[in-house]
């Protein structure tokens, strides 16, 4: 059974997966993809400084480091790359005192670490490379390394390529990456039923938020439920973690 700790793990990959792809994909497509953070029109923005270019690779590396978040299988890679773009992110917001998104994206920053804390028996052999034999993979790494996780990838990188020709081609190859990750950890049988049923809400909700633009308010206010659900789901399995029920003696 993956634990608790492992679990939140994998959500916290999820989400901040999310984030960043979603946030590069809006970019690509000049708003037209389900955005949560931005600027949307980021390239037409840097276009008059003859930056075009450079705002377009940025967009691409924030998708990149959001389809290896969530594929789980290379999460570690995504979380060092996503250092410096958070801390690029957070110190511009910083410098243009835009109010209120410095603390959003130090609270991606926090839990971006909170990744890397956890992937420290990995990133050890680089500090020293004699610890490499002693490095083992987590329960994680031992049971969501699969083929389906390979698939969302290769998903997730057509919709970079869709991007920049037709917004329904890029919602769709986008939402079909968000299923093929989804079962990737689903159909692990560590993960327990209501892990199960919580990843699966997570990813219902990355698919109603990309298509939030064509489908209105209704959209938003599910997406607001389910996310009420899966706070809730992960609250009766911590408080059923701490009070297990007794099973009966055997006679």
């Amino acid at each position: 059974m993956i634990h608790h700790k492992d679990f939140f793990i994998v959500l916290i990959r999820l989400f901040l997966g999310y984030i960043f792809l979603s946030s590069g994909l809006c970019k690509l497509t000049n708003g037209h993809f389900g955005q949560i953070i931005g600027p949307p029109l980021f390239e037409a923005m840097l276009a008059k400084y003859g930056l075009a270019l450079f705002a377009r690779v940025v967009a691409t590396l924030q998708v990149v480091c959001g389809i290896l978040l969530l594929s789980q299988r290379f999460s570690t890679i995504g979380a060092i790359m996503l250092v410096p773009m958070n801390l690029s992110i957070f110190a511009v917001t910083i410098s243009l005192n835009w109010q209120g998104t410095p603390y959003v994206n130090g609270f991606f920053t926090l839990l971006n670490v909170l990744l890397l804390i956890y992937d420290w028996h990995k990133l050890k052999i680089l500090v020293n490379p004699k610890r490499a034999s002693s490095v083992k993979p987590t329960i994680i790494d031992a049971h969501t390394y699969n083929i389906y996780n390979i698939a969302g990838m290769v998903f997730a990188a057509v919709a970079i390529i869709a991007s920049r020709y037709d917004i329904i081609f890029t919602n769709a190859f986008a939402i079909a990456a968000f299923v093929c990750f989804g079962y990737a950890i689903i159909q692990v049988k560590a993960v327990t039923k209501m892990q199960a049923i919580i990843v699966a809400l997570v990813m219902l909700n990355m698919i109603m938020i990309t298509l939030a633009g064509r489908f209105g308010l209704m959209v938003q206010k599910l997406v607001l439920y389910n996310t009420l659900v899966v706070l809730l789901l992960i609250s009766l399995s911590f408080i059923k973690r701490l009070n297990p029920v007794d099973k009966p003696a055997v006679t």
